[in-house]
Protein backbone atom coordinates (compact mmCIF):
# COMPACT_ATOMS: atom_id res chain seq x y z
CA UNK A 1 0.00 0.00 0.00
CA UNK A 2 1.22 3.12 -1.05
CA UNK A 3 0.64 6.23 1.21
CA UNK A 4 0.10 8.22 -2.16
CA UNK A 5 -3.12 6.18 -2.23
CA UNK A 6 -4.85 8.07 0.87
CA UNK A 7 -7.20 10.64 -0.98
CA UNK A 8 -8.59 13.12 0.41
CA UNK A 9 -9.93 15.70 -2.53
CA UNK A 10 -12.77 17.65 -3.14
CA UNK A 11 -14.96 16.65 -6.02
CA UNK A 12 -16.29 19.05 -9.25
CA UNK A 13 -19.46 17.86 -10.49
CA UNK A 14 -20.53 17.82 -14.29
CA UNK A 15 -23.65 16.63 -16.40
CA UNK A 16 -24.01 16.11 -20.06
CA UNK A 17 -26.54 14.36 -22.26
CA UNK A 18 -26.37 11.26 -22.51
CA UNK A 19 -23.29 9.95 -24.96
CA UNK A 20 -21.63 13.01 -24.63
CA UNK A 21 -17.37 12.42 -25.51
CA UNK A 22 -15.91 12.10 -21.78
CA UNK A 23 -12.55 13.67 -20.77
CA UNK A 24 -9.61 12.45 -22.86
CA UNK A 25 -7.68 11.04 -20.30
CA UNK A 26 -4.98 13.51 -20.92
CA UNK A 27 -7.08 15.72 -19.67
CA UNK A 28 -5.41 17.65 -16.54
CA UNK A 29 -7.24 17.44 -13.23
CA UNK A 30 -9.15 20.76 -13.62
CA UNK A 31 -8.79 20.95 -17.48
CA UNK A 32 -11.61 21.22 -19.66
CA UNK A 33 -14.10 18.95 -20.30
CA UNK A 34 -15.19 18.31 -23.93
CA UNK A 35 -17.99 20.66 -25.66
CA UNK A 36 -21.70 19.43 -23.89
CA UNK A 37 -20.41 19.25 -20.63
CA UNK A 38 -21.70 21.44 -18.07
CA UNK A 39 -20.16 22.20 -14.52
CA UNK A 40 -22.48 22.49 -11.29
CA UNK A 41 -21.32 24.86 -8.39
CA UNK A 42 -19.33 24.55 -5.27
CA UNK A 43 -20.79 21.89 -2.74
CA UNK A 44 -21.47 21.94 1.26
CA UNK A 45 -20.64 18.56 2.32
CA UNK A 46 -18.20 15.43 0.42
CA UNK A 47 -19.96 13.33 -2.64
CA UNK A 48 -20.71 10.25 -1.35
CA UNK A 49 -21.35 7.12 -3.74
CA UNK A 50 -23.22 3.83 -2.30
CA UNK A 51 -23.89 0.50 -4.30
CA UNK A 52 -25.91 -2.00 -3.12
CA UNK A 53 -26.88 -5.43 -4.14
CA UNK A 54 -30.11 -7.72 -3.00
CA UNK A 55 -28.91 -10.74 -3.25
CA UNK A 56 -30.46 -14.39 -4.39
CA UNK A 57 -29.23 -17.41 -2.04
CA UNK A 58 -29.59 -21.13 -3.11
CA UNK A 59 -30.35 -23.15 -0.25
CA UNK A 60 -30.77 -27.16 -0.69
CA UNK A 61 -32.26 -29.50 1.78
CA UNK A 62 -28.80 -31.54 1.22
CA UNK A 63 -26.60 -28.98 2.55
CA UNK A 64 -26.91 -26.82 5.96
CA UNK A 65 -24.83 -23.94 3.88
CA UNK A 66 -26.05 -21.85 1.55
CA UNK A 67 -24.54 -23.84 -1.84
CA UNK A 68 -24.76 -20.53 -4.56
CA UNK A 69 -25.00 -17.00 -4.20
CA UNK A 70 -25.93 -14.15 -6.90
CA UNK A 71 -27.06 -11.07 -7.37
CA UNK A 72 -30.87 -10.25 -8.24
CA UNK A 73 -30.56 -6.41 -7.62
CA UNK A 74 -28.27 -3.45 -7.71
CA UNK A 75 -28.24 0.33 -7.27
CA UNK A 76 -26.16 2.89 -7.37
CA UNK A 77 -26.75 6.05 -5.41
CA UNK A 78 -24.67 9.38 -5.03
CA UNK A 79 -25.23 12.20 -2.95
CA UNK A 80 -24.53 16.27 -2.10
CA UNK A 81 -25.68 19.15 -1.70
CA UNK A 82 -24.73 21.89 -4.00
CA UNK A 83 -24.17 25.22 -1.99
CA UNK A 84 -25.88 28.09 -4.43
CA UNK A 85 -29.51 28.30 -4.34
CA UNK A 86 -29.56 28.08 -8.49
CA UNK A 87 -33.11 27.28 -9.99
CA UNK A 88 -31.16 25.60 -13.23
CA UNK A 89 -29.35 23.40 -11.05
CA UNK A 90 -33.04 22.75 -8.37
CA UNK A 91 -34.92 21.78 -11.92
CA UNK A 92 -32.57 18.97 -11.72
CA UNK A 93 -33.21 17.64 -8.60
CA UNK A 94 -36.89 18.97 -8.80
CA UNK A 95 -37.44 18.83 -12.32
CA UNK A 96 -39.86 21.76 -14.44
CA UNK A 97 -38.64 24.69 -16.37
CA UNK A 98 -36.38 27.78 -14.84
CA UNK A 99 -36.78 30.81 -16.15
CA UNK A 100 -34.91 34.49 -16.26
CA UNK A 101 -36.87 37.80 -17.03
CA UNK A 102 -35.17 40.71 -17.26
CA UNK A 103 -35.77 43.81 -15.85
CA UNK A 104 -38.00 46.52 -17.65
CA UNK A 105 -40.57 48.76 -17.07
CA UNK A 106 -42.52 48.02 -14.11
CA UNK A 107 -40.92 44.54 -13.94
CA UNK A 108 -38.22 43.70 -11.44
CA UNK A 109 -35.13 41.31 -12.57
CA UNK A 110 -36.63 37.28 -11.37
CA UNK A 111 -35.98 33.41 -11.96
CA UNK A 112 -38.56 31.26 -11.64
CA UNK A 113 -39.25 28.01 -11.18
CA UNK A 114 -42.20 25.99 -12.60
CA UNK A 115 -43.10 22.32 -12.16
CA UNK A 116 -45.09 19.57 -10.63
CA UNK A 117 -47.47 16.46 -11.88
CA UNK A 118 -44.91 15.69 -14.83
CA UNK A 119 -44.46 11.82 -15.01
CA UNK A 120 -41.47 12.17 -16.85
CA UNK A 121 -37.89 12.04 -15.66
CA UNK A 122 -34.48 13.21 -17.30
CA UNK A 123 -31.61 11.03 -17.81
CA UNK A 124 -28.01 12.66 -17.95
CA UNK A 125 -24.78 11.33 -17.95
CA UNK A 126 -22.62 12.42 -14.72
CA UNK A 127 -18.79 12.87 -14.55
CA UNK A 128 -17.37 13.73 -10.97
CA UNK A 129 -13.36 15.18 -11.10
CA UNK A 130 -11.46 15.28 -7.82
CA UNK A 131 -7.30 15.25 -7.76
CA UNK A 132 -4.74 13.41 -6.18
CA UNK A 133 -0.93 13.74 -5.73
CA UNK A 134 1.38 10.96 -6.19
CA UNK A 135 4.35 9.51 -4.92
CA UNK A 136 6.16 10.73 -7.73
CA UNK A 137 4.59 14.59 -6.87
CA UNK A 138 2.63 14.65 -9.90
CA UNK A 139 -1.13 15.84 -9.85
CA UNK A 140 -3.48 13.49 -11.50
CA UNK A 141 -7.39 13.55 -11.72
CA UNK A 142 -9.80 10.63 -10.73
CA UNK A 143 -12.98 10.57 -12.32
CA UNK A 144 -16.39 8.76 -11.61
CA UNK A 145 -18.47 8.24 -14.76
CA UNK A 146 -22.26 7.36 -14.29
CA UNK A 147 -23.60 6.74 -18.01
CA UNK A 148 -27.51 7.25 -17.38
CA UNK A 149 -28.49 9.02 -13.85
CA UNK A 150 -31.66 9.89 -13.05
CA UNK A 151 -31.87 12.96 -10.05
CA UNK A 152 -34.54 12.16 -6.76
CA UNK A 153 -37.65 14.32 -6.82
CA UNK A 154 -37.22 13.80 -2.96
CA UNK A 155 -34.43 16.36 -2.50
CA UNK A 156 -34.69 18.43 0.05
CA UNK A 157 -34.41 22.20 0.06
CA UNK A 158 -33.43 23.75 3.75
CA UNK A 159 -33.68 27.45 4.83
CA UNK A 160 -31.69 28.28 7.89
CA UNK A 161 -29.51 30.84 9.69
CA UNK A 162 -26.37 28.75 10.37
CA UNK A 163 -26.08 26.85 6.68
CA UNK A 164 -25.94 28.09 3.47
CA UNK A 165 -29.23 27.10 1.59
CA UNK A 166 -28.44 24.31 -0.51
CA UNK A 167 -30.00 22.14 -3.74
CA UNK A 168 -29.53 18.26 -2.27
CA UNK A 169 -29.01 16.44 -5.15
CA UNK A 170 -29.76 12.31 -4.95
CA UNK A 171 -28.43 10.78 -8.47
CA UNK A 172 -30.04 6.66 -8.98
CA UNK A 173 -28.07 5.34 -11.66
CA UNK A 174 -30.25 3.48 -14.61
CA UNK A 175 -28.14 0.62 -16.97
CA UNK A 176 -26.93 1.90 -20.30
CA UNK A 177 -27.89 -1.60 -21.99
CA UNK A 178 -26.01 -0.57 -25.04
CA UNK A 179 -23.03 -1.46 -22.84
CA UNK A 180 -21.45 -4.96 -21.81
CA UNK A 181 -23.46 -6.95 -18.82
CA UNK A 182 -20.70 -5.39 -15.97
CA UNK A 183 -20.16 -2.20 -17.12
CA UNK A 184 -23.52 -0.97 -17.50
CA UNK A 185 -23.62 1.86 -14.49
CA UNK A 186 -20.38 3.64 -14.11
CA UNK A 187 -16.67 3.93 -14.94
CA UNK A 188 -14.12 4.96 -12.02
CA UNK A 189 -10.70 6.39 -13.96
CA UNK A 190 -7.91 6.62 -11.40
CA UNK A 191 -4.94 8.57 -13.62
CA UNK A 192 -1.61 7.03 -12.22
CA UNK A 193 1.07 8.34 -14.26
CA UNK A 194 1.31 11.25 -17.03
CA UNK A 195 1.72 10.03 -20.82
CA UNK A 196 5.13 9.07 -21.75
CA UNK A 197 5.50 10.89 -24.71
Amino acid sequence: MAVADIITTPCKIYYSNPGTTLPADTVAAGGAWPAGWTALGYTTVPLSVERTAEKVIADIQESLVEIKRGNKKETFVLETTLAELDLDQLALSWGGTASTTAAGAGQPAKEELVGGDDPATLEYQWGFEGSYESAAGNTHPIRLFVWLGVCDFGAKLEFGKSDPTGTALRIEANPDMSKARGQRLFKLQKITAPASS
